[in-house]
């Protein structure tokens, strides 16, 4: 009764509207009172420092900054350009450009809010023009935008990397197949509402010298995911030090290269990214005592003799981790699931033999299509406020799509060797 008393409490203030990092604060002083007394709250400090002090948690301002950079420096139209380059021509082509474009811009930014709300502008506008249905393309633009904290870099996998002692690096590589795979489900319902529909067909492709010049206008933009994680996996930089590089290089790319990036546009640029990291570090810091708490009171022991007395199958007990989490998708933000249920599900995983690199994959997929699941889906709101379209709008076109992002859920929770033999391949050695 108290583990479940814990938990409504969290639950009802988050659904009451009180911000996830107080609700996470609270909670942790109530229980900390409760269960032992008021000496006890000294360790709440000390938890909440504690939580925020690890070193690849630096990557998180870095990252962030380097998506606001691409946003404003003229790198997203590029890469648009580019993906229409490929993929335009065919029936309903600006959707499965929009998909492309995601995937590509994913390798750049780790953060499905700064795809859809940097990416979204760019990819909206442009099916607008060319006849497509504000719904239509504000749906792929919500459902695409979850690619980007799979395909690395990714922000989610290196705070769960943080988490778990895991290597960021090795995360960032079990989650390329994992992104690619969720690309083409994508592309597949595209294809499939195309045909359906008789959505129009692409421009044709345009002379190879203009081609060309596409390309290469592009080329140095597209030349920042391997000088990222080219200098991660050959060991050059750290995933900290590589989020370092990755500002430096939109930000000269922007101001010099493509020279769309004004000084006077670095103010607001650092005041929202300083906004963004300190509204995930303050969940980061309330959280750390919060899972504390859960552990000193054998929560994550109790959640674990539970599901085994359902079923001590591997699969059964992964079937009902992702169904819980998905359902917590829906009504919580992402980051903070992560960061709430890790020291309840780690224990779980490890007794049931699932390596940590693909459970990290896992949970940040499920987070991801949290992100696109009424009523609290954060990138349909940014969607839907760019677009002007409605939530109920989008959420009516939605369902074959999260449909497909399922059923990627799935063959990536059963078939653990599409996130693992890429890192088994490169030397990180996480296969079990």
């Amino acid at each position: 009764m108290f583990i479940a008393g814990i938990l409504l409490v969290l639950c009802a203030l988050i659904l009451m509207g009180t911000p996830i990092a107080v609700a996470l604060g609270v909670v942790a002083i109530g229980t900390m009172w409760i269960a032992v007394g008021p000496e006890l709250l000294a360790i709440f400090i000390q938890r909440l420092y504690a939580g925020t002090t690890s070193f690849p948690l630096l990557a998180i301002p870095f990252f962030v900054l380097a998506g606001n950079l691409m946003n404003t420096g003229g790198m997203t139209n590029r890469i648009f350009k580019v993906a229409q380059l490929i993929v335009g021509r065919i029936r309903g082509g600006l959707g499965h450009v929009n998909v492309l474009a995601s995937m590509l811009f994913s390798g750049m930014s780790g953060s499905a809010v700064a795809d859809a709300a940097g990416l979204g502008v760019v990819e909206i506008k442009a099916m607008k023009e060319a006849g497509y249905s504000a719904r239509f393309s504000a749906t792929v633009t919500a459902v695409s935008s979850t690619i980007g904290p799979i395909i690395p870099p990714s922000i989610p996998f290196v705070i769960y990397g943080s988490l778990a002692n895991v290597s960021v690096g090795a995360l960032f590589l079990a989650g390329i197949v994992p992104g690619l795979l969720m690309g083409l489900g994508l592309m597949l319902v595209v294809a499939l509402v195309a045909k359906r529909q008789s959505l129009p067909m692409g421009d044709p492709r345009p002379p190879f010298p203009d081609a060309m010049k596409i390309i290469g206008t592009a080329a140095p933009a597209l030349a920042l995911p391997p000088l990222v994680l080219g200098g991660i996996f050959l060991g050059i930089v750290t995933p900290t030090e590589a989020a370092v590089v990755a500002a430096g290089y939109a930000f000269l790319l922007g101001r010099f290269w493509y020279r769309e990036l004004s000084l006077r546009d670095l103010p607001d640029i650092l005041w929202e990214s300083g906004r963004q990291t300190a509204q995930v570090m303050f969940i980061i810091a309330a959280a750390a005592p919060f899972g504390w708490v859960l552990i000193q009171q054998q929560i994550p022991n109790a959640l674990l003799n539970a599901l085994l007395s359902v079923s001590s199958e591997p699969w059964v007990i992964l079937l009902i981790i992702n169904a819980a989490l998905l359902l917590l998708g829906m009504f919580i933000e992402g980051i903070a699931i992560l960061i709430i249920a890790f020291p309840v599900l780690l224990p779980i995983i490890m007794k049931i033999g699932v390596d940590p690199v693909h459970f990290g994959v896992i949970i940040v997929l499920n987070l991801m299509i949290g992100l696109v699941t009424p009523p609290v889906g954060l990138c349909l709101y940014v969607v839907s406020s760019i677009s002007q379209v409605s939530l109920a709008e989008i959420s009516a076109e939605l369902w074959p799509y999260l449909l497909a992002l399922v059923a990627v859920l799935l063959l990536i929770t059963f078939v653990p060797e599409l996130s693992l033999w890429l890192p088994h391949v490169l030397g990180y050695g996480v296969i079990q």
